[in-house]
């Protein structure tokens, strides 16, 4: 019990902690402002009225608690937004009468209120925030919002419906090859996707499949995707098998070793797509399926050293090095390395070749990070490829490889 009492203590001196930094980086008229940027949207930290900080500042925080870069700005916008917005609930936090988590679940549904109908929230909830449950706090929300909004309705159909979405969870792939999805529909859109889905597995049953009907179900979703739903599904009719549908096209990437060549590894490779081991049988099926294409690329040495005389990075390049890092390699980010900027560690203006050693992928925001804001990194050194030291605009160090990020060490204030 002493220990318990003590780790949420600690977390929310944490959490006061990201309030306090968050308001003494405060962005000035020709700062850039962070944001949570969620499902292709730039979303304020805190709601209306809530002071906007500083995006470097910002990156720097939670970096050093070793945070990726979209739960961080949800944890220092939820102080925020509770510092500034909910005084009434945040007193509680302070006197240790609320937990974190149970602030952050009030600081969820506040975030996109006017501020009065904050303030009115904090009214009505801080004195049972302690016991209030989700649906409590989602309802009384709604009511603070129509209370001190009425004419806000488009806003709130808005914000509704922010609530729908469709996750393909391509990073947590497992073993046998299998990606989990989860998704909140309109219900007429939920009712159309589970006729498609149930049809397509009914035919499968009558084309002779002895698999489950979960098994058939899954398959047909896949089957949805590369168009081969054979007639509309209103129409009762029995399937042609004519109908064109897209094919499925493959991209695999092996990687051997000593290990894997004098079979110490076992039979496993990795997906680009999952960043996660996948068993060669499992590969082997999805090659061998009907209409499947399969693309055979050339090997490509990682630790071979290339260059070029240009500032742009050549394709093969460019490659080379996505293969190399498979993620943007700035501390805890996980952005695919395919999606981020070829970057030069030691600028190409300052003298830094265009070349394998001096090239990583950052993604656009650690980029300009690196760019403008007093990030400094560079390789481990020439038998480290991949491995990457960084440092922060306040001294932190991290060590960053293909394995995640290590913290080596907080450098003492010199004005301290």
């Amino acid at each position: 019990m002493a220990a318990r009492a003590a780790a949420e203590q600690a977390e929310r001196e944490v959490f006061v902690a990201a309030a306090d930094w968050a308001i003494a980086h405060v962005a000035g008229a020709d700062d850039v402002a962070g944001y949570v940027i969620d499902t292709g949207m730039m979303l304020p930290l805190a709601g209306p009225g809530a002071p906007e900080v500083q995006e470097h500042a910002v990156t720097e925080f939670i970096t050093a608690l070793g945070m990726t870069q979209q739960a961080g700005s949800f944890y220092v916008g939820h102080a925020l937004e509770a510092c500034v917005r909910l005084p009434r609930v945040w007193s509680r936090l302070v006197k240790g009468e609320l937990a974190v988590w149970q602030v952050r679940r009030i600081t969820e549904d506040t975030i996109p209120l006017s501020a009065e109908a904050a303030d009115l929230v904090d009214a009505r909830i801080a004195a049972y925030a302690h016991n209030v449950s989700r649906n409590q706090i989602s309802s009384i929300c709604r009511v603070a919002q129509e209370h001190t909004d009425p004419g806000d309705a488009v806003l709130r159909k808005a914000r509704e419906a922010e609530h729908r979405c469709f996750e393909v969870w391509m990073g947590q792939a497992g073993f046998d090859g299998t990606i989990d999805i989860s998704g909140r529909l309109d219900q007429p859109d939920a009712a159309d996707l589970e006729r498609a889905i149930a049809a397509l597995a009914e035919q499968l049953k009558k084309a002779g499949s002895q698999e489950t009907l979960n098994v058939r179900r899954a398959k047909a979703a896949g089957m949805l995707a590369r168009g081969e739903q054979v007639l509309p599904l209103e129409t009762g009719e029995t399937p042609t098998g004519n109908t064109p549908s897209r094919s499925r096209h493959l991209t695999l990437y092996i990687h051997l070793s000593v290990d894997a060549v004098t079979g110490a590894l076992g039979d496993v490779a990795r997906s680009e797509a999952s960043r996660s081991p996948l068993g060669i049988d499992v590969i082997k099926a999805w090659c061998q399926a009907a209409g499947t294409t399969v693309t055979v690329r050339p090997i490509l040495d990682l630790a071979a050293e290339r260059y070029s005389d240009a500032y742009e990075v050549p394709d093969l390049m460019r490659e080379q090095i996505i293969l190399r890092d498979h993620t943007c390699v700035f501390p805890y980010c996980r952005r695919p390395a395919r999606s981020c900027d070829a970057d030069h560690v030691q600028s190409y203006e300052s003298g830094g070749p265009t070349a394998s050693s001096n090239l990583a992928p950052l993604c656009r925001k650690h980029h300009r990070h690196k760019t403008h804001d007093g990030w400094r990194y560079k390789p481990a050194g020439p038998d480290q490829p991949g491995v990457y030291l960084w440092r922060s605009p306040n001294g932190v160090r991290f060590r960053r490889d293909r394995h995640g990020t290590t913290l080596t060490v907080v450098e003492a204030d010199p004005g301290g």
